[in-house]
């Protein structure tokens, strides 16, 4: 059945601009934004047409404001399809979603989306969808491994290397990862872009150099490193400090006016960290979310420290007389 969309709104990540792309592919005139958990009821306010959603976890905190703006939406006649990976908010009912809803835990939102829009697609832009999935570290599904014999995996890594260290440099940088949107989208190679490699490149230095920087910083709360205030992916420094220090739990955090952003990330998939922020952040006034082994969470600045302590807590009730393996 052939469909139209209007507005695309997407996470900023590897995953969710690869998403991005596979949409634009289908649908080229459609309108780019990215957005997040805190933000998008604030994002869906702008929307006129048909919607479709990528990689966007459905907020813990006030997840009825989104649904009342998807309401609203699909009320004017629009449709809107929403297609996500991370797990369900507390008290979320897919009776009340106005809209379709397409959701798995087990596979990235660029495999989701590809095989979605398949029928709208040249089927080479699965390797776009392999991009995507490697970025996530979803790269090993049934679907994905079926999609990765119709290519060399070995470049398809290479080129989802780059593509992975160039979205990191772009930080906030919505217009360049539009423009990036727009150029996979036509199946271009991300080796193929002079300005791309070399954003990698650069990247890549930037990496080896925090790394060290991490390692030399990374403070210890129990079972977690934390490094604050680097100005560097969150993601990345939640990675190397929890190395750093071989510990359960890596946090990287960046202060942001009244608030402490941060990520998270464990080998240990048992400590579902994702349950564990939105329980201890939302009792601080916050909000957290994302998967069991890499989560995010917001809090007052004041509660920073509380939240480390709370969130090692929960470490030690869950790991308390069981071996831990990473």
């Amino acid at each position: 059945m052939k469909i139209n969309i209007d507005w695309v709104i997407a996470h900023g990540d590897s995953d969710g601009i690869c998403s991005a792309a596979i949409a634009l592919s289908a649908f080229k005139n459609a309108k780019l934004f990215f957005s997040h958990p805190v933000g998008l009821a604030t994002d869906l306010r702008q929307v006129d047409g048909n919607l479709l959603v990528l990689d966007i976890a459905i907020p813990s905190k006030d997840p009825h404001e989104v649904i009342g703006e998807l309401r609203r939406i699909s009320d004017a006649g629009n449709k809107i399809i929403y297609i996500d990976h991370h797990p369900y908010p507390p008290n979320f009912s897919l009776e009340d979603f106005p809209g379709e809803f397409i959701h798995s835990l087990n596979a990235s939102a660029s495999e989701l989306t590809f095989f979605r829009l398949r029928s709208h697609l040249d089927p080479h832009m699965s390797r776009v969808a392999i991009y995507g999935a490697i970025g996530d570290y979803l790269d090993r599904t049934y679907n994905m491994e079926r999609l990765l014999e119709f290519w060399d995996k070995r470049l398809l890594y290479l080129e989802s290397g780059l593509l992975v260290q160039a979205i990191e440099s772009m930080g906030r940088n919505h217009d360049a990862k539009r423009e990036l949107a727009r150029y996979l989208s036509e199946n271009n190679l991300p080796s193929a872009d002079e300005k791309i490699v070399k954003r990698a490149i650069s990247e890549a230095i930037v990496e080896e150099d925090m790394r060290k920087v991490i390692e030399a910083e990374a403070k210890v709360v129990g079972n977690i490193a934390y490094v604050i205030d680097l100005k560097w992916s969150l993601g990345k420094a939640a990675i190397y400090a929890r190395a750093a220090k071989n510990v359960m739990v890596g946090v990287g955090a960046e202060s942001r006016k009244d608030f402490v952003d941060m990520s998270l990330r464990t080998p240990i998939e048992r400590l579902e960290l994702n349950k564990a922020v939105i329980e201890i952040a939302g009792r601080m006034g916050g909000s957290g979310g994302g998967h069991a082994k890499a989560a995010g969470a917001r809090v007052p600045r004041e509660k920073f420290k509380e939240f480390l302590e709370e969130l090692n807590s929960s470490i030690v009730n869950k790991t308390r007389n069981k071996t831990v393996e990473y």
